[in-house]
């Protein structure tokens, strides 16, 4: 008998230890730890006001109000974005403390020679999101402008080549679609750099450029007040489609250049080499994020409403925007030696 009552209490202690250390007798329950620090910075690539500035604002706002998480914004768009891109390739990709929320101009700069990492493949790609306006981006002029309609804007980038002055972030987006503008067109414009899509209004309203594309969110403010005109809009694929934000401007495809679309994806990128259970979990905090409502009216408002994909389905079509873009750019003479 005191055999075994001595046996009995060596396996209490055997099962005891073994739960103190986290396992279960040898069967691991394979589980991965969670999303812990609580102070998180996001690198926002992109001046503060602007739409993604608020779109970031309005995600990381409802995470704050779940309580587990501090997220706190740092617009920060030194070196054109390049230096919020180091801070977040840099960072410990085992504390998750240090993000990025960018979108598609990222892709554009690696394409370009502008940045030399790549989204896919230097850094962890933990959620993006898929833009559910059918319209985005608009052709903006003064309201004083010569070009009233597309119709005179075209004959004029056809008559003078390189006379129009087109403001552009160089190696962004806007840069990439005014090029597939003047491509359509058939004409040759002067690309300027003008910057954020708040500083391209600036300039254009001061006369430094003729025109410029910039979101729907930003140039709405003034073409409303009747300070600025909208010549087209962008659709965010082939089948066309207006902006909820300025459905009076008429798009590209439906004014006859066919397939001038674009979709600007917004994601959130890590180091590389992060925990898959915590790129998950804050996949996860974002897709709830977006499909909250008071979330999305704010978004919807913005002209930037879109849905955020699980983490296990991000990497692809990201992966896929890049062998979309980049031969792009290349066609496009946006290639920096």
């Amino acid at each position: 008998m005191k055999k075994l009552t001595a046996l009995l209490l060596a396996l209490v202690m055997i099962f005891s230890l073994a739960a103190c250390d986290g396992t279960d007798g040898g069967n691991d329950s394979g589980e991965s730890a969670a999303w812990t620090e609580k102070n998180i910075e996001i690198q926002l690539a992109a001046a503060a006001g602007g739409g993604t500035d608020v779109v970031g604002r309005a995600l990381t706002n409802y995470i704050n109000q779940q309580g587990e998480h501090n997220l706190t914004i740092i617009n920060n768009t030194d070196g054109g974005g390049v230096v919020a891109f180091e801070n977040v390739r840099n960072s410990d990709p085992e504390k998750a403390d240090t993000l990025l929320f960018f979108h598609t101009t990222m892709i554009i700069k690696t394409a370009s020679h502008i940045y030399d990492k790549s989204a896919t493949e230097d850094f962890t790609v933990i959620t993006v999101a898929e833009p559910s306006d059918p319209g985005s981006y608009i052709l903006v002029v003064p309201a004083d402008s010569p070009y009233q309609t597309m119709e005179e804007f075209d004959a004029a980038v056809k008559e003078n080549p390189g006379e129009i002055l087109c403001g552009v972030e160089t190696g962004g987006s806007s840069h990439v679609m005014s090029g597939l503008l003047a491509q359509a067109i058939g004409g040759e414009m002067s690309f300027v750099e003008a910057g954020s899509d708040t500083e391209k209004m600036t300039a254009l309203m001061s006369g430094s450029i003729d025109c410029a594309i910039v979101n729907a969110n930003s140039s709405a403010q003034y073409i409303e007040a009747g300070k600025a005109i909208g010549l087209g809009c962008f659709s965010t694929s082939n089948e066309g489609g207006r902006s909820s934000i300025l459905p009076d401007v008429p798009s590209f495809i439906e004014l006859g250049y066919e397939d001038l679309s674009f979709a600007l994806k917004f994601f959130v990128l890590g180091p590389k080499g992060m925990d898959p259970a915590v790129c998950e979990e804050i996949a996860d905090a974002f897709i709830a994020a977006a499909e909250d409502p008071a979330t999305q009216e704010i978004l919807t408002n913005a002209g930037q409403a879109c849905t955020f994909l699980p983490y296990e389905e991000s990497l692809a079509v990201v992966q896929a925007q890049v062998d979309q873009l980049t031969p792009v750019v290349e066609a496009l003479g946006l290639v920096q030696d």
